[in-house]
C-alpha cells in the first residue's frame, strides 16, 4: 500500500509540473507577441532538429525567410507611399506657384487695358453737338450750371438762376443750347431752358408776430411737412413751447380736416402755417387745371380752419417747374437741409445728418410733424441749436429780418 501511495503522489506532482511548464510557455509567449510567428516557428525549428529530419528545419528557415522579406516589403510599400505623398505636395505647391503667376499676369494685363482705356477717353473740352443757330432770349426753369462746353465734365462758367433770361444762339442735337453768358460763347442743358416769359412776381405782405428777434444775431427755420399727426405732432409743439420758440408747419389740406385744433394750436403758440397742398400730389405731373383744383381746395380748408387766408406753400416734393410757379400765386418754400428723417425714422441718424452743416445761419431744415423719431430728434435739436446763439424763428420772420421781400411764383431755399 505504501508503494502506491507514493507512486500516486509522484504521478500528483509530475501533472502539477507539468500544468506550471504550461503556464510559463504560454506567459513567455504572450510578452513576445511583438514577433510572435517568428519566434514560434523558431522554437518549431529546434524541436525539429530534435524530432524531424533535415528537410522539415530547412522548410522552417524558409518560412521564416518569407516572414522577413514580407516585412521588408510592407517597409517598402510604406517608403513609397510617403514618396508619392512627396511628390503630390510639390505638383500641388507647383500648381499654386503657376496659378498665382497667371493671376498677377491677368491683373497686369487687366492695369494695362484700363490705362488704354483713360488715354482713349473722350476729351469733353470740345463742342460735341451739331448746332442749329437761333438768336432768341431763353429763361431758366431753375437754377442751372452754364458750362464751358456742351457737356456735364467739362468746367462751370457760372449759374443762371431760375427765371433769368439768356440769349440762347442755337439749338444742338445732343440736349444741349448754346447760350452768350458774360461776353462769352457757353452752353446750357436744354431741357432747363424756356421761351416763355415766368409768371409774374407779385410781393406778398405776410402776417408777422411782434417778437424779440436781432437781426444781428443768427437765425435759423425749423419747418414740418405732412402734419398735422395726432401723436408726434402735439410732441413737437411741447417742445417748441417748452423752449419760447417758433417754426413753420406746412399742413395737408386732409390732416388739416381731421385734426383742426393741432393746427390752430400751432398758430395759437406762435407758429407759422402754411399749405403742402390738399393731397401731396407731385405737381409737376399735373396739368394747370388739376394744380388750381388742389390748391383751391387746400386754401378752402386753410381759411375755414385758422379764419384767414393761405398766404405760403410748400410744394410737395419740392417741385416747382414753370406750370407750377404760373398756377400758384403764392410764395414757394424749398430747403437747404433736408434732415432725411422720412427715410431713416431714427433720432441719432436724423441728428447725425442735420449736424453735417456747420452754419445754419438763414438757412430753412425740412422736417415732418408726422414721425415719433422726428419728436425725439426736436427735442434734443432746440436746445442745441439755442446753446450754439441760433434764434428759431419762421420762415416769414426769417425773410424780413435777412431783409428779402417775398414774391408770388418764387422758390425760396434758404435766406443767406
Amino acid at each position: 500500500m505504501k508503494f502506491k501511495e507514493v507512486i500516486f503522489v509522484v504521478l500528483i506532482m509530475l501533472i502539477f509540473a507539468m500544468v506550471m511548464l504550461m503556464y510559463i510557455v504560454i506567459n513567455d509567449s504572450i510578452k513576445a507577441s511583438s514577433v510572435p510567428i517568428i519566434s514560434n516557428n523558431i522554437e518549431n525549428i529546434t524541436c525539429g532538429n530534435k524530432n524531424n529530419d533535415g528537410d522539415n528545419a530547412n522548410n522552417k528557415v524558409n518560412k521564416i525567410e518569407n516572414l522577413l522579406i514580407n516585412k521588408e516589403d510592407s517597409n517598402s510599400a510604406e517608403k513609397n507611399q510617403k514618396e508619392n505623398i512627396e511628390m503630390q505636395n510639390k505638383e500641388t505647391a507647383n500648381e499654386e506657384k503657376i496659378n498665382e503667376e497667371q493671376s498677377n499676369n491677368n491683373q497686369t494685363t487687366n492695369e494695362e487695358k484700363n490705362t488704354e482705356q483713360q488715354e482713349t477717353e473722350p476729351d469733353y473740352n470740345v463742342v460735341l453737338g451739331n448746332y442749329i443757330d437761333v438768336n432768341e432770349t431763353v429763361y431758366a426753369t431753375t437754377n442751372v450750371n452754364i458750362r464751358a462746353f456742351d457737356n456735364a465734365s467739362c468746367d462751370k462758367k457760372g449759374l443762371l438762376q431760375s427765371d433769368k433770361s439768356i440769349t440762347r444762339t442755337g439749338i444742338g442735337n445732343n440736349g444741349w443750347s448754346r447760350v452768350i453768358f458774360n461776353g462769352e460763347v457757353t452752353y446750357v442743358a436744354s431741357n432747363y431752358l424756356t421761351t416763355e416769359k415766368p409768371p409774374e412776381k407779385i410781393p406778398v405782405k405776410v402776417p408777422i408776430k411782434n417778437r424779440n428777434i436781432d437781426p444781428l444775431k443768427p437765425m435759423v427755420a425749423l419747418t414740418f411737412d405732412d402734419g398735422p399727426n395726432g401723436t408726434a405732432t402735439p410732441k413737437i409743439l411741447d417742445i417748441l413751447e417748452k423752449y419760447n420758440v417758433v417754426a413753420t408747419f406746412f399742413d395737408l389740406g386732409t390732416c388739416m380736416e381731421n385734426y383742426p385744433n393741432i393746427t390752430k394750436r400751432e398758430e395759437q403758440i406762435g407758429c407759422e402755417v402754411g399749405s403742402h397742398t390738399y393731397s401731396h400730389q407731385n405737381l409737376n405731373k399735373l396739368s394747370g387745371e388739376e394744380i388750381q383744383d388742389d390748391i383751391s381746395n387746400a386754401s378752402r380748408i386753410y381759411e375755414k380752419t385758422l379764419g384767414h387766408t393761405l398766404y405760403l406753400v410748400r410744394p410737395p416734393y419740392g417741385n416747382a417747374n414753370v406750370i407750377v410757379r404760373r398756377t400758384l400765386k403764392y410764395p414757394l418754400i424749398g430747403w437747404d437741409v433736408d434732415s432725411l428723417d422720412w427715410k431713416t425714422r431714427d433720432k441719432k441718424k436724423i441728428l447725425e445728418e442735420v449736424n453735417k452743416i456747420s452754419n445754419f445761419d438763414g438757412r430753412i431744415i425740412l422736417m415732418h410733424s408726422i414721425y415719433n423719431s422726428t419728436a425725439e430728434a426736436v427735442e434734443e435739436l432746440v436746445p442745441q441749436l439755442l446753446s450754439k446763439g441760433y434764434q428759431l424763428v419762421t420762415v416769414s420772420e426769417m425773410a424780413k429780418y435777412k431783409e428779402k421781400t417775398l414774391q408770388t411764383s418764387t422758390v425760396y431755399y434758404n435766406f443767406r
